[in-house]
């Protein structure tokens, strides 16, 4: 329809009242619109009118100009170079500053003959100059990311038209200023007025009224008045005090869409003729012709799963897509629970017969990878150490934007501790009874606390003697002789040989483990399980793991549409969300993080052996799915329950019960029709992959020196197709 709305008269007014006629049919619900005051309703048509008129004018002018209809929408909705994720190293001493973001509108003006981002605004202009510098701000990440010089505009539709606008050359003149905020933000985040680290940063009046940290006036409360602080000047000093202004090192991470000329638009920069593609996680090549396959990067955030029999080649394709998300500058946290994962600490030797470009992948994830291996309760690799009952903080919370949901959210938090927590005791008896309990208990512990840092001995105790915290009456909810015997196995989690796993080397921290050493690069965890007593330990430790995360994200994190914060990587799967009624203690959690984690930019990848082996709440919130061989005629049946939608079964799926290793085939969403049913060869690791890893292995390993960037000789070997 909106084609349609270019193909009669080419005048801008007769195209606007074609394109208003569009949207009150398709867009607006004029029966609400109606029930709205008079002056609102005025005030919104106002704004539609002078958005209409400005689309209308920059439509007319493409078709005055000779330029066919497709090309012109496509311009103006299709262009999908609006992601920028530029690192800045502007810190005092060089330090890098990350920024990602999405810009709402940018487009190429053949009226300029420049491209041009324009924020537009239904807020009345406050503070232009501030407006317009965000928007600059952009522009200048674009300029880096996509190689372009938008012109940048603020255009506000409410209470009247205001077009506030800069030229490219103006925008470039403001980029010391740029530099100097983003260090002076860097070091913002970091203020901490005990310890004196950071910058205490200053209020800025026409910010503060609408910051959601100034509410209840808890900003001041904290930082003291807002006149106060200080900001970076190094940039800005440099370019108006030296003869030749110093520039910071700029690097550009994967971005999300094609960087091509558009018809009519003269792309300066790229002489060569060739056509880039978006970012996808190059998995392979189609069996019967060799045909790259490229899984879109915006469906990993909907999740994957790797299926595949012993020896089909699945633990191959899920590291394959592991390296990808690396390559793709997406961190990585994997669980291992054997010792096949660990092996991403040493790339696999350089084979001759590698495609030309299959090497210029391979050089490009062995310069991305920062490989690191954590080990719980142990000091085999980096010893790492989790708090059992690690519950956000009211303060925390508070960053959840609905209101409504944080104390859902809380009591979620509570009900998951006190099920893990019941789970790893095995007191036996009434499990229902002794979570019901520890949760009360949580609940009084966790009474007024702020930044809650709850100890289990602090719990054991309370468990013990229940009338410390508020529990007059215990015995109505559990018996006394199963509440003394909870209450001594929690202790003894404190004291007995579990103990390792809450103290000793580092504290999870995932904002860390998703930030690298080294600049530039993007860190590959690897959390192994193997140097743990027993598979309880391994499920407990999985479980909090788990909550961990959902903490993390749901307080922390600001998803970037179709581009994951971080990849969540569980091997064997069916050990942990297993199908059916058994309820081991990370089952729960693990499927909170397949069903909540797509809103906040955790992405989860699992891999498994057969189809019916995993819970299908876990199954069934991944978009996008990897079929290796098939053994039984049960996991046929539950693929093409997957695969057939209602209808008969496909006709390709008989055919994986003889597959041979390493062959996949897929669907994600958004996949080509012609890659239906198509089976997929793997392409080639470049990481090592050989038999798992013991402790002592792992240990010797790490010992022996640096391990990203160049292959070693010892237990290296050069493996040609998946097993």
């Amino acid at each position: 329809e909106v084609r349609a709305a270019l193909d009669g008269d080419p005048d801008p007014r007769a195209i606007e009242r074609r394109l208003r006629a569009f949207l009150n049919r398709n867009c607006v619900n004029l029966d609400a619109l109606a029930r709205k005051p008079p002056a609102q309703q005025q005030a919104f048509i106002r704004a539609v009118e002078i958005y209409m008129g400005e689309l209308s004018d920059i439509l007319g002018d493409a078709l005055a100009r000779g330029k066919p209809a497709g090309d012109v929408l496509d311009q103006l909705f299709g262009d999908r170079r609006r992601r920028v994720d530029v690192t800045f190293q502007v810190g005092p001493n060089g330090e890098p500053v990350r920024v990602v973001g999405v810009l709402d509108y940018v487009f190429y003006d053949w009226r300029t003959a420049h491209h041009r981002i324009i924020d537009y605004k239904l807020t009345p202009a406050g503070e232009p100059s501030n407006d317009l510098f965000q928007v600059a701000l952009y522009a200048q990440m674009h300029n880096v990311q996509h190689r372009t010089e938008p012109d940048v505009g603020v255009l506000y539709l409410h209470p009247e038209r205001l077009m506030v606008e800069l030229t490219w050359e103006q925008v470039r003149g403001q980029r010391h200023k740029l530099f100097d905020l983003l260090a002076s933000l860097a070091e913002w985040v970091r203020y901490d007025e005990a310890s004196g680290s950071g910058l205490k940063p200053p209020g800025e009046p026409s910010y503060c009224p609408l910051c959601k940290w100034d509410k209840g006036g808890a900003c001041a409360s904290r930082l003291g008045p807002k006149h106060e602080g200080r900001k970076f000047r190094h940039w800005i000093d440099s370019a108006t005090c030296g003869s030749s202004p110093a520039e910071p090192v700029i690097g550009v991470h994967a971005s999300d869409g094609p960087t091509r000329a558009w018809a009519g638009e003269v792309d300066r920069n790229d002489l060569s003729g060739e056509e880039e593609t978006p970012d996808a996680l190059r998995i392979g090549t189609t069996v019967d012709g060799g045909r790259p396959v490229g899984l879109p990067l915006v469906a990993l955030p909907t999740h994957v799963a790797v299926v595949g029999a012993a020896g089909s080649g699945k633990t191959w394709m899920a590291k394959v897509v592991a390296e990808e998300a690396i390559r793709l500058g997406i961190p990585v946290l994997a669980v291992d629970p054997q010792g096949d994962l660990v092996q991403f600490l040493r790339p696999a030797p350089e084979s001759a017969s590698l495609s030309a470009e299959d090497r210029a992948l391979r050089r490009a994830f062995l310069d991305r990878v920062e490989p690191r291996v954590w080990t719980p309760g142990s000091s085999h690799g980096r010893r790492l150490s989790l708090d059992p009952i690690r519950l956000a903080g009211r303060g925390e919370l508070v960053r959840i934007a609905d209101p409504g949901r944080h104390e859902e959210e809380w009591e979620g938090m509570l009900a998951v501790a006190a099920a893990q927590l019941v789970g790893l005791a095995k007191v036996g008896g009434e499990t229902d009874s002794q979570q019901t309990f520890l949760l009360q208990v949580l609940r009084a512990l966790a009474s007024g606390a702020e930044g809650l840092d709850m100890s289990l001995g602090a719990l054991a105790a309370a468990a013990s003697a229940p009338e410390t915290v508020g529990l007059d009456d215990p015995d109505r909810l559990i018996r006394k002789s199963e509440r003394e015997k909870l209450a001594r196995k929690l202790n003894g989690l404190c004291v007995g040989p579990a103990a390792g796993l809450y103290g000793g080397g580092r504290r999870l921290d995932l904002d860390a483990m998703c930030r690298p050493d080294t600049p530039g690069r993007t860190p590959l965890n690897v959390i192994y399980l193997n140097a743990l007593a027993d598979d309880d330990q391994k499920h407990f430790f999985v479980a909090a793991l788990a909550a961990e995360i959902y903490r993390w994200m749901i307080t922390g994190l600001d998803a970037v549409p179709g581009r994951p914060s971080v990849l969540f990587y569980l091997d064997e799967a069916r050990d942990y969300i297993p199908a059916g009624p058994a309820k081991p203690p990370a089952k729960a959690p693990l499927i909170r993080l397949f069903t909540q984690g797509r809103k906040y930019g955790v992405a989860c990848l699992l891999c498994t052996q057969s189809p019916r082996s995993v819970d299908y709440n876990a199954f069934g919130n991944c978009s996008t799915k990897l079929v290796g061989r098939l053994e039984s005629a049960q996991d046929l049946e539950r693929v093409a329950e997957w695969f057939a939608t209602g209808g008969p079964a496909p006709p390709w799926l008989s055919g994986r019960t003889g597959a041979e290793a390493g062959s996949f085939v897929g669907r994600w969403p958004e996949m080509p029709p012609e890659l239906e049913g198509r089976a997929i060869r793997s392409r080639p690791l470049f990481s090592l992959h050989e038999g798992a890893w013991s402790p002592d292995r792992l240990e010797r390993e790490i010992g022996a020196g640096p391990s990203a960037g160049r292959p070693r000789g010892e237990g290296a070997r050069n493996i040609r197709s998946p097993t």
